[in-house]
């Protein structure tokens, strides 16, 4: 078993733990020392000389009601980062992804102008008037995260007796102009970004966006995301992906190897970042642009990697180890 020094920064209750210690089973490395994020914010953890560090959300990723916040919480993060890049420093050890780069792909607005001026496509801006005709997000990643989507959207207006409260349901719901305007404005403070819509390729029987884990670089693993599907059990990605068989059989191995160089291309603007997830939106013809861009890497739970990778059958998180043993 390799001697790798890590240390992994996560909240106390935060499933991530799990997700890194089945990573270092996996990838036959020595397991994690989990530092918590308190530790950080009160000025006593400790890191040491060679060691790669490694962090999460403040608060894991578990969606709660009610939905809102994120701009308090973006800026909560990246004061934490600042502690933890501090400390890191101090100890002589190494964080695993900057602090700019890590912040930038969370401002979406910042992201895709930064995406925009290296030459990756990723859709236009549109306005919240277009409600029900674009594709609506949070400006801010850091925390948990919601989508409206044309006319489909898991959000809803709830009735609190601080007054109206945007929450979250199970389940996605197709609903009218007024409502969405509701949730929208529900939302404001915490900057809406809002894109224009894509009809989006029709896999095994569903719409899927392709989803890419890459280290250092280059792609790992792969699989089609139904978006904002499920909230509540994470899905399960293990096994023969018939989305990925279906795209190939439709489209054909070149426009497949387009949409990794694209994934690539994207994770090159971004070399503080071992550890990357890409979401490419594609539409039913030759379309493509970078939808996501996740600095903890591509949430693909059983899925294991691609052949001839480096990440051959190793899960996502258990790829950027076995990279970083290669070269300790």
């Amino acid at each position: 078993m390799s001697t790798l020094s890590w240390a992994v920064v996560t909240a106390e209750t935060d499933p991530a733990r799990a997700v890194w210690t089945e990573a270092a089973r996996a990838a036959a490395v020595a397991g994690p020392r989990f530092v918590d994020w308190r530790s950080v914010a009160a000025g006593e953890a400790g890191f040491h000389a060679g060691e790669t560090v490694f962090c999460e959300r403040l608060a894991g990723w578990a969606p709660t009601n009610p939905v809102g916040g994120q701009r308090a919480r973006h800026r909560e993060f990246a004061a934490a980062l600042d502690q933890l890049s501090a400390a890191v420093d101090k100890g002589g050890a190494v964080l695993a992804a900057g602090v700019a780069p890590m912040l930038t792909t969370l401002d979406r607005l910042e992201r895709d102008q930064f995406l925009r001026r290296g030459g990756i496509p990723v859709l236009e801006r549109s306005t919240a008037d277009n409600v029900g005709h674009s594709i609506l997000r949070s400006r801010f990643a850091s925390s948990d995260d919601w989508l409206i989507d044309g006319w489909h959207t898991t959000l809803f207006v709830h009735r609190a007796r601080t007054g109206f409260e945007v929450w979250r349901s199970p389940a996605e719901t197709v609903t009218g102009t007024e409502h969405l305007k509701q949730i929208v404005a529900g939302l404001e403070a915490d900057t809406v970004y809002v894109t224009e819509t894509l009809h989006r390729a029709h896999l095994a029987d569903d719409y899927h966006d392709i989803r890419f884990g890459l280290v250092d670089g280059k792609v790992t693993h792969a699989a089609g995301v139904l978006r904002e599907r499920i909230v509540g059990p994470r899905q399960w990605y293990g096994g023969r992906r018939r989305e990925l068989d279906d795209f190939l059989r439709r489209f054909g191995a070149s426009r497949w190897e387009r949409l990794v160089a694209l994934a690539e291309r994207t994770a090159a603007l971004f070399p503080d970042l071992r550890l990357l997830g890409v979401d490419l939106i594609v539409d039913n013809s030759e379309k493509e642009f970078v939808f996501d861009v996740d600095p903890f890497g591509a949430d693909l739970p059983g899925r294991r990697g691609e052949a001839g990778t480096l990440g051959e059958g190793l899960p996502v998180h258990g790829a950027v180890l076995r990279a970083l043993s290669a070269s300790s």
